[in-house]
């Protein structure tokens, strides 16, 4: 899933928590397992790569997938949330929680660029059948079905949430997912209008 499906999927999750410090907590954890590929990209794109050679070759390199691994790691996460329950630091242990659903939702829509949800105790890879982005495995069909709950989960929260904290961010996620669509429509027509 796109991040912003994660966070759409945390926010549904954990709609009854009230302050801005839970909220936070529960956006960031949702979006913690794909923040290191935003700084690889980051870090590529300023080394003058091309979008081709980013994605086809050096987002394979295996010291930048250890470091992706490492934010994939359900073990590590759980431990986190384990001793943050314990300890009673809410926070941390939302955080940590948001990041579980993230990777329980990723483990089966990942095909050729699955994780090592297991590190450290295995380097092992399920390279799922559906892949959530990829045409060859289901990504148009998934595309859709996830565009269809991220926009149905965040109306849903901006409309029936007493919490103000979790309908604003909803809030904004969809005017996001707004301006993305209504961009992707603009780009649709102006390419028709070239074509024609």
């Amino acid at each position: 899933m796109h991040t912003p499906a994660h966070v759409a999927a945390s926010l549904l999750l954990w709609r009854r928590e009230s302050s801005w410090s839970a909220t936070g907590a529960i956006v960031l954890g949702a979006a913690l397992p794909d923040l290191p590929m935003f700084g690889f990209y980051v870090v590529q794109k300023l080394a003058g790569s091309s979008e081709r050679d980013i994605w086809s070759q050096h987002y394979f390199d295996e010291s930048w997938q250890l470091f992706f691994d490492v934010f994939n790691s359900i073990p590590l996460m759980l431990l986190i949330l384990v001793v943050c329950r314990w300890r009673r630091y809410r926070w941390p242990e939302l955080l940590a929680a948001s990041a579980l659903l993230h990777l329980a939702c990723d483990l089966p829509l990942h095909h050729d660029d699955a994780h090592r949800h297991f590190l450290p105790f295995t380097h092992w890879r399920w390279f799922s059948p559906i892949s959530y982005w990829d045409p060859r495995h289901y990504g148009r069909l998934f595309a859709v079905l996830e565009l269809v709950f991220a926009i149905g989960s965040l109306s849903f929260l901006v409309a029936r949430n007493e919490h103000r904290p979790i309908r604003w961010v909803a809030a904004l996620m969809l005017g996001v997912y707004g301006l993305a669509v209504g961009g992707l429509v603009l780009w649709a027509l102006s390419l028709i209008a070239v074509i024609s």
